[in-house]
Order: structure tokens, then sequence, then C-alpha cells
């Protein structure tokens, strides 16, 4: 009788369960059929005359990006219909279960009517000012430059439902604020001491979400975002007080070896005179911390005695570069696993790549090396940031002011003789994607131009660390040579090369009866690299004899590390945007400019090869 009870009272419970998900099944659907006509009927209509001029067209560049974005979109609507229903009908479940929001049910009522208040207030904003002064200068800044608008309906529909739910999203920013000085986990001190840190973050995302440059539609985004946050901290006042939140914490205890004298009161004479017990239980991240904080007061004599001394133990011991015995016993210093686990796999893979064994103490002298050359770049780091954003600033200008159109007009008046230059057409099928290749093509060339000088800079503590020794001043030599050989390279492939190369491509479209609508990107990056790249591929095999005779790195050292130098590439390639193609194709160019380097540098070391074996 009791397991006919048990049934019976499970099989009525399974019913209702089912009957409730047929309903919020049907409520999906019929949300998913409303989006799906709303969208065909009336809301792309209305977005495309309320944000775009007759300059601008929307295109759809598959077969089925119109429905499939329809059903997309729909879906999610759908999905969000049935969660609502589901929610609401499970109310007194989740309340008999204690699973209720804070607050009196008139409080709770409020704070979702002033959260949707302000997330339609954050998306009328989006809607009738911000969207359509933000293409009103994306579609001029194109038509100035040459291109054609012509926007894929995907690219173009995300871009507009991102920014919308940005800035509806951003709008609940008071609300947010308010929330967590409520739970208890932030204090309005807080807000109101890192404000500065917070306007800059604002300005930061402005210029990210907006996909514009120009201060006027940052600002339409930061304005907004900072009046939110200082309505967010004049919430959290209000409602610490109401709340009675004292956001008091206890302060938390930091665990630590005592050391029985104080390294960091040391100079560098004192850390080689202390004796060996202030560094037995001294842990690898607690060695480089106090190499760091030496390195930042500009005393290099003093890390560099700390990182001797520490390695002088693990070497008495014989023992890897690790935590202490008592730090693995109750657990281990996170960092110290991190640093071992590392060591152990990167020994892993040079091993697999080195003609010879590479141990994990090679692999942890390795990262102190490299910990203490990146240390010795923080007094350095202003002048280096202010260098790099210079350069950006002044090539993104230069293409931002039209410059990418100019380049564009006289590329194609230099095409061989006879290419149709009219048919050639470059089209922009997302808002932002001139911009998008004009920040990328800036940011590389100021890598390119700041590392002479971080090399410079670092020099010093690549000395100091035995890991080479030569004249500094040299990488001012290899700026020179970086400059001439990177324009020489880039006027070769401008004139010669990538003209023939679009060529070609133009007359075999043309030959099959083809309609020519290149993406702007795609088309730029062809270009670049069949210019700007003949110039960086020139550079390896010169910037390897220019080495190699200034004692930087050495022939047989270069020779020898090939196989450590491919991996690199590889790595860094694969970091490209494009897929595996471009990650390919990039691999290659520069190991096949490295292994040109590698023969120019055979040749011109035979006459000391030749001494070698004579003597």
């Amino acid at each position: 009788m009791g397991r006919l009870r048990f049934e019976g009272v499970l099989g009525t419970a399974l019913r209702s369960v089912r009957s409730e998900l047929r309903i919020a099944f049907i409520v999906g659907v019929v949300g998913f059929l409303l989006t799906f006509y709303a969208l065909r009927l009336f809301i792309w209509p209305e977005l495309a005359g309320q944000l775009l001029k007759m300059d601008a067209v929307v295109v759809a560049v598959t077969p089925f990006d119109v429905v499939l974005l329809q059903a997309k979109i729909g879906l999610f609507a759908g999905i969000l219909f049935a969660g609502g229903w589901i929610l609401y009908r499970s109310r007194e479940t989740l309340s008999a279960r204690g699973l209720t929001l804070p607050g009196r049910r008139r409080t709770q009522l409020l704070v979702g009517i002033l959260a949707v208040v302000l997330c339609l207030g954050g998306v009328v904003y989006a809607y009738f000012v911000f969207l359509p002064l933000l293409f009103g200068f994306l579609i001029s800044n194109a038509v100035t430059s040459g291109f054609q608008p012509t926007y894929s309906i995907v690219e173009w529909t995300q871009f507009v439902f991102l920014l919308t739910l940005v800035l509806g999203l951003t709008a609940e920013l008071p609300l947010i604020m308010g929330g967590l000085v409520y739970a208890d986990i932030v204090s309005p001190d807080l807000f109101r001491e890192y404000w500065r840190h917070a306007v800059f973050a604002i300005v930061v995302i402005s210029s990210m979400v907006n996909g514009s440059p120009d201060p006027f539609s940052m600002s339409l985004v930061a304005i907004p975002m900072t009046t939110l946050y200082f309505v967010g901290l004049g919430t959290a006042r209000v409602v610490e007080r109401t709340s009675g939140s004292s956001n008091s914490r206890g302060g938390h205890s930091e665990s630590g070896h005592p050391a029985q004298i104080d390294l960091a009161d040391l100079d560098a004479s004192g850390v080689r005179a202390a004796p060996p017990e202030s560094f037995a239980d001294m842990t690898e991240h607690e060695a480089l911390e106090l190499a760091d904080s030496a390195l930042d007061a500009g005393d290099s004599e003093k890390a560099d005695a700390i990182l001797d001394r520490f390695d002088e133990r693990d070497e008495s011991d014989g023992r890897v570069v690790e935590g202490s015995q008592n730090d693995r016993k109750e657990g281990g210093n996170g960092n110290s696993d991190m640093s071992s686990t590392v060591e152990r796999t990167a020994s892993r893979m040079a091993t697999a790549f080195a003609e010879e064994e590479t141990t994990e103490d090679d692999i942890g002298g390795y990262y102190y090396d490299l910990r203490f050359v990146i240390g010795s770049l923080r007094s350095k780091s202003f002048r280096l940031v202010v260098v790099f954003m210079a350069v950006v600033a002044l090539v993104f200008t230069y293409l931002y002011q039209g410059g990418i159109g100019a380049i564009k007009r006289d590329f194609l008046i230099h095409l061989p003789a006879g290419t149709p230059i009219s048919d050639v057409n470059i089209v922009l099928l997302h808002p932002v994607e001139a911009l998008a290749f004009e920040m990328k093509v800036s940011l590389l060339v100021g890598v390119v131009a700041v590392l002479p000088l971080v090399l410079y800079y670092a020099w010093p503590a690549i000395e100091t660390r035995e890991l080479a020794r030569a004249n500094r001043n040299v990488f001012f030599v290899w700026a020179g040579v970086l400059a001439v050989g990177l324009l020489g390279g880039s006027v070769v492939g401008y004139r010669f090369l990538a003209p023939s190369v679009i060529s070609y491509l133009v007359a075999d479209a043309l030959a099959a009866d083809m309609i020519i609508a290149y993406r702007t990107a795609a088309f730029f990056w062809l270009v670049f690299a069949t210019t700007v790249g003949v110039g960086l591929w020139i550079e390896i095999p010169v910037t390897m004899l220019l080495f190699h005779h200034s004692g930087v790195v050495r022939y047989r050292t270069m020779r020898t590390y090939w196989r450590q130098v491919a991996v690199g590439v590889l790595v860094a390639s694969s970091l490209l945007p494009g897929g595996v193609l471009l990650m390919v194709g990039v691999g290659v160019a520069v190991m096949l400019a490295y292994g040109v380097g590698l023969g120019i540098l055979w040749v011109d070391s035979l006459g000391e090869r030749l001494v070698r074996a004579t003597t």
C-alpha cells in the first residue's frame, strides 16, 4: 500500500511537471514566432531607416544569412520567454525552499521596476542618440576613404544588438553598485577611493565599445557612464545608511616563515654576507619578490646577490628550485607549484627540440633570468610606453585622417597597364572593419619601433646574468637598420610585388566573369603582406648578420637553437587572427628567412672556420 501511494504521488508530480513544460514550450514557440516575423516585417526596416544613410546598404553574403539570423534571434527570444514563464510558475516552490530575493516584496518590486526603467533608458539612448551619430561618422569616414559601406546583415545586426545591449546593461551600474553594498561585498569608500581608476576604465571601455576613436563618439559613451558611476556612488551611500551595512571586515593575517634577518633592509654586500639560514626556508616566489623590489629601487646589484645566494642554497642542498619542504607538507605555495609545473613541462618540450637533454634546473635558470631581465625594465616602463603610444598614435592618425584612402588610390594607380581599376571595388562588411585594420597596423608598427629600445634598456640585466655580451649601442644601429630595411623592402614590394599579385588576382576574377568586391581588411592585409611584409622578411637575415658581427648572438648559437626558434615562431604565428593557413604561411616564411640568414652567415663565417681548421 505504501509503495502504491508513493508511485501515485510520483506520477502526479511528473504529470504536473510535464504539463508545466508543455506550457513553457508553447510560450517559447510563441516568442520565437513573434520575434522571427517581427524582425522580417518591422525591426530590420526600422533599424536601417533609423541608423543608415543612403550611402550604406545591408546585404546578405550567403543565401541563408537572413533566415538563420532570424532563427537564432528568435530562438534566443523564445528561450527567454520560456525561462521567464518557468520562473514565474516556480516562485511558490522556490519560496518554500527559502530561495527568495532579500528584502520585502515592496522593495523587490521597486528594484525590479528600477532595473527595467534603467535598462530601457540605456536602450533608448543607444537607439535614438548614440547609434545614429556613430553610424553617421563611420559611413562618412568610409565614403571619404573611397570604400563602399556594404554591411553584412549578420555582422551589422550583431554590432547593433551588442552596442544596444552593452548600453542597456551599463545603465544598471547604479543598481549594481547599490546591490554590492547591500550584500556587504564592497564598501562605498572603495568606490569613492578608486573613482579615478573607474573613470579611466570607463574611457578605455568607451573607446573599445563604440569602435570610433574620435573624442566626440567616445564621449557619447564615456560621459553617461561616468555620470552613472557617480549616481551609483550616491546610491551606495544611501543603501549603506538605510541597510545599516558596516562593511567592516576582519583583517587577515598573512602567514609566513619567520626570518632571523630582514633581507629587504640589507644592501648587496649585506645580502652576500648573510648566514645561509636566512635562505634556508625561502621559496622561489619570495626570492623573486625580493629581487623585484631591489630592481624597483634601482639596486640591480642587490637583486643579483639575492638570486645568487638562492642559487647557492639550492646547489648545496641538491634540490630543484621549488618551495621548501614545509611548504609542500602544508599544501605548498601556489606560485611555487606553478613554477615547478612550468619548469617540468618546459623541460620536456625543450628536450624534444634540443640536441641535448634539458633538465628542470636549466628551465629554472631560464625562469630566473627572464624574471630578472623583465624586472630591470620596470624603471624604464614609462619611457617605453610613451614611445610605443607615440608611434601608434602617429601611424593611426595618419591612416585615420585619410591615409588609408590615399594609399588605396595611389596603389590602384600603379597597377600594371590594362588592369581595369574601375572594376576593383573595396567594401566594408563590418561597420568598424577599416578602423580595426588601422589599429592593428599601428600596433604592429609600434612593436617594431619599440623593440630596439627594449633590448637597449634590458641589456645591462642580460649582461649581469651572463646571457650575452656586446656593446649595447648596437641596438641603436639595429634601429636604423630596421628603419632602412623596412622602408626599402616596403618600397620594393609596393612598386613591384604587390601590384603584380593584385593585377593577377583581378584578371583571374574578371576572366571568370565575376564582380570584384574585396573586403577592406582582406585587401589591405594582402597589400601589407606584399609590401611591409617584404621589408620585415628582409629584416630577419639582416638582423642575424648584424647580431653575429656585433657579438649579440653568434652564428653557432643561431644554428644550434634553430629548433627552439621554430617552436617560438609557430607559437607566435598561432596568435595571429586568420586560422591555420595564415599561421602556416607566416611560420614558413619566417623560418625560410631564418634559413636564408643561416646560409648567409655560413658563407660569411667560412673564412673564420678555415683559419681555425688550419691552426
